[in-house]
């Protein structure tokens, strides 16, 4: 309906001619169908009307030829509209694809950085894994470290019993030398005393060389 009223205006208000005094088509038309009823009505205006009749033919085939024309122009101005209308579809589905497209790379790009991340820590825990010894290896050194720590045990205990061994070994010098030096002042004579106080002190030494060689033990090993 819009089309209609829009071509029924151009024809009442507008012409298609160039010329300065040109009417509009149906202007045109009504003026020249007006003067064929005119000439007929008249009694000698049949020539008139002969005259007029193919120049109102050719106005009404003018203006079904230009209507025509533009019923054409107008179906291909709606094909136009809708071939338009189904490219802008297909543009705004290309338009909808890519976006998804670009969000689906986003995310195809964010899970490849965290698997990278996981990578690089795994390989992070990886070398230094590879740096810590194996498990035989660390069970040979736990075992070589118990021997060694046995083996110091046993030198510990054979140096403390060798220790108790000498402190009883001096303990018994020790009481030797002083039941000696009783023995000596028990039988030293009273007006002797200064001479018989040195030779029996140059006794005592040895006397107290020889009870300790007599009470050494054999060397522990």
């Amino acid at each position: 309906m819009d089309d209609e009223v829009i071509i029924r205006k151009r024809y009442l208000t507008q012409t298609v001619s160039t010329a300065a005094n040109a009417l509009p088509p149906f202007k045109k038309l009504v003026k020249r169908y007006m003067q064929f009823c005119e000439a007929l009505e008249t009694g000698g205006g049949v020539e008139d009307a002969e005259r007029l009749y193919p120049e109102l033919l050719a106005d009404l085939y003018a203006i079904r030829a230009h209507m025509r024309k533009l019923a054409a122009q107008s179906c291909a101005f709606q094909a136009e509209q809708q071939l338009y209308a189904e490219k802008q579809a297909q543009l705004q589905a290309s338009i909808q694809q890519a976006e998804q497209d670009i969000e689906d790379r986003k995310r195809e790009l964010a899970e490849a950085r965290v698997e990278l991340a996981h990578k690089q820590e795994y390989e992070a825990v990886r070398k230094l894994v590879m740096q810590v010894p194996s498990r035989a290896t660390t069970l040979a050194e736990q075992q070589a470290t118990q021997r060694e720590i046995a083996d110091l045990q046993q030198q510990s205990a054979a140096r403390d019993a060798l220790l108790d061994q000498r402190k009883q070994q001096f303990g018994g010098v020790l009481d030797s030398l002083a039941a000696l030096q009783r023995c000596i002042e028990r039988e030293e004579p009273e007006e002797g005393a200064a001479v018989l106080g040195g030779e029996q002190g140059g006794a005592a030494p040895a006397a107290a060389a020889a009870v300790l060689q007599q009470q050494q033990p054999m060397q522990v090993g």
